[in-house]
């Protein structure tokens, strides 16, 4: 092939056609457009994708992480199937390496397995999931209602700088580590009990950054505590699961005592 033949438009007078520039410029600005649109936070109705690719999900499975609601609304985490409770079984959030991190979740049913071994499996949006759970939690609370209490009043907090009359550290001074999730309320409530307390507080949602899960688990089996509830909540070296604001208080006070500081 003549030099002439491989480039058409290279005859004296004729330019070179602009297209592959025009597509060039395109595309660069598309790249640019993508990366300043917010991520679908799972309540967008309009977001593209209704499902997410198949996944077979068999006992064998590796490298999961299962997130289950019991009857209370309350979420719980593991790695394996064995450790979802049978009352819990048909509500089971599936998180695997690839997908089920944004705005669609796998969701399986394990209470019946299939000829073929697996479960049945299904996606879910996120604001789906969640009203799964607040509908849950609402129904329990709705029959197991306690009569009402009045709380207990909460101190004046000291003057910045000054220590508190009782002689013990100031709460800003205590570290408390939160591991949960985005969706999950409680969650959220005990970080706000806590900086309410002054409290110096760190969140790590587990399912964003799985590291995190891992030394959640590390802290559970240290404490000698079993099962993964969430929140998760280390106040200056003591651990508990569930947000109690009474046991956070006495954890607290242990801190400002002179107790473990993260």
């Amino acid at each position: 092939m003549t030099r002439a033949a491989a480039r058409p438009y290279a005859r004296r007078g004729t330019a070179p056609p602009r297209w592959p520039i025009l597509l060039s410029l395109a595309l660069a600005l598309g790249a640019f457009g993508g990366c300043s649109r917010d991520r679908d936070d799972g309540t967008d109705p309009t977001a593209a994708g209704d499902s997410l690719p198949p996944l077979v999900l068999t006992n064998e499975t590796p490298e999961l992480l299962l997130t289950w609601v019991d009857e209370r609304g309350g979420t719980h985490t593991g790695v394996s199937l064995g450790e979802v409770p049978e009352g819990s079984k048909d509500l089971v959030r599936v998180t695997v390496k690839d997908a089920g991190h944004g705005a669609l979740f796998y969701v399986a049913d394990l209470r019946q397995k299939g000829a073929d071994g697996s479960y049945p499996v299904r996606s879910m949006r996120r604001s789906d999931w969640e009203k799964a759970i607040a509908d849950r939690r609402d129904a329990y609370r709705a029959q197991h209602a306690p009569p009402p209490t009045t709380p207990p009043a909460t101190p004046p907090r000291p003057t910045p700088g000054e220590p508190p009359p009782d002689g013990r550290a100031d709460p800003s001074s205590v570290n408390a580590t939160i591991y949960g999730a985005s969706w999950c309320k409680p969650c959220h409530d005990a970080a706000k009990y806590l900086n309410k307390k002054g409290v110096h507080v760190v969140e790590h949602d587990i399912e964003k950054q799985p590291r995190y899960a891992s030394e959640m688990q590390d802290k559970l089996q240290r404490a000698g505590l079993r099962g993964g509830s969430i929140p998760v909540i280390d106040v200056a070296g003591t651990v508990m699961q569930g947000y109690n604001p009474r046991a956070l208080d006495r954890a607290i006070q242990r801190a400002q005592a002179g107790g473990t500081r993260l």
